[in-house]
């Protein structure tokens, strides 16, 4: 027999409160009370059970409804008398059941669970559906009630209510789960010391202050788009090189320096899971000192330093007091030992390896 309109659009007015929880708290709080309209009784309760080492932790509305000081302590011990525990273990049914469709009155009674528990509350009846929940945890929505048992329309009401309960349940579990991982993504990156922004639309950072550290390295982007346009470029070449397949080469990172400071950017290539990203690190430029242990020389280190701050050979020249002739020899000396071909290979390399 199917629910009244009148009660399918109570049932469909607490689904859509409860299926906008973004939180397990509010998800509790928004289906317990929801089940209570919808069913009055003495309490309800969200039971979370783990069977093999008898853990009982539960939350209930109405609040100020008392249990025994005892409670956890018996359910931990006797809670496998329950007969709708029982049944959900023995037939993985997890749709509504009273305790009056599995066992007599005087069945009920005679449970060690009743006389200590259940009885002394004046628990009398008991109507309960689960939830999913990792093996061997049984989530389960509890209804009790001292004066009646829980009527064929109260079973309609929660079988109705279960699965989209059940759905908006999983959505809270992945909520909080990746809330988590962010987080712990986020911890790892600030300890780095990295920015990270995803390329979103609009990009959005996962690390605070990514992009305005990002901004004043590289300047304000435009209206028309949301980063600088040296960084835009960039974004674009790495993206077509990452693409193209052609070939195994170092992703070149992106670098500005600004008081004495270098920022990096680093491209992280869009997956299917995820949507790429920027990662943004700040620190002191590449010093010869640094370079030496990657086996250059001192001289060859000064070189390379230059390099990488994008000055051209004649300049570097100056500096140092060389002809530009010896730049190029330090500079194809380097190429042999580092295993690359050319600047822009050898820019990558350096500021990959420096971490800088």
């Amino acid at each position: 027999m199917a629910l009244a309109n009148s009660e399918l659009e109570q049932v469909l007015d607490v689904v859509q409160q409860v299926c906008q929880a973004q939180s397990r708290d509010e998800f509790l709080s928004l289906t317990l009370g929801g089940v209570l309209a919808l069913v009055p009784c003495m309490v309800v309760a969200a039971n979370e059970v783990d069977p093999t080492v008898g853990r009982f932790v539960w939350w209930h509305e109405p609040s100020s409804f008392a249990f025994p000081a005892n409670t956890a302590q018996l359910l931990g011990q006797l809670g496998d008398e329950n007969p709708l525990l029982r049944h959900l273990l023995s037939t993985g049914d997890g749709s509504a059941w009273r305790v009056s469709d599995l066992a007599t009155t005087e069945q009920f009674h005679a449970t060690r669970l009743y006389q200590q528990l259940y009885g002394p509350m004046g628990m009398e009846y008991q109507m309960s559906v689960t939830l999913p929940a990792p093996a061997p945890m049984v989530f389960a929505v509890v209804l009790g009630d001292g004066e009646r048992d829980f009527s064929d329309r109260d079973r309609r009401v929660m079988n109705t209510l279960r699965p989209h309960v059940a759905q908006a349940w999983r959505n809270v579990r992945d909520h909080e789960r990746l809330r988590a991982l962010v987080g712990v993504a986020q911890d790892i990156a600030s300890m780095q010391g990295w920015g990270v922004i995803a390329l979103c639309e609009p990009p959005e950072e996962l690390v605070p202050g990514a992009l305005v550290s990002l901004y004043r390295y590289f300047g304000r982007p435009p209206k028309t788009a949301p980063f600088p346009a040296r960084v835009e470029r960039w974004l674009a070449a790495q993206s077509a090189q990452h693409t193209s397949g052609g070939g195994l080469g170092l992703a070149r990172p992106l670098s500005a320096q600004l008081g004495g400071r270098r920022a990096l950017l680093r491209y992280l290539p869009a997956q299917r899971a995820h949507p790429g990203a920027i990662i943004i690190s700040e620190g002191t430029p590449a010093q010869g000192r640094d370079l030496e242990l990657l086996g250059l020389s001192p001289r060859e280190a000064q070189v390379v330093a230059l390099v990488t701050t994008g000055v051209a050979n004649a300049v570097i020249a100056e500096r140092l007091g060389l002809a530009p002739g010896t730049v190029r020899k330090h500079l194809d000396n380097v190429y042999g030992k580092l295993g690359v071909h050319g600047r822009g290979p050898l820019i990558a390399f350096v500021l990959n390896i420096s971490g800088r």
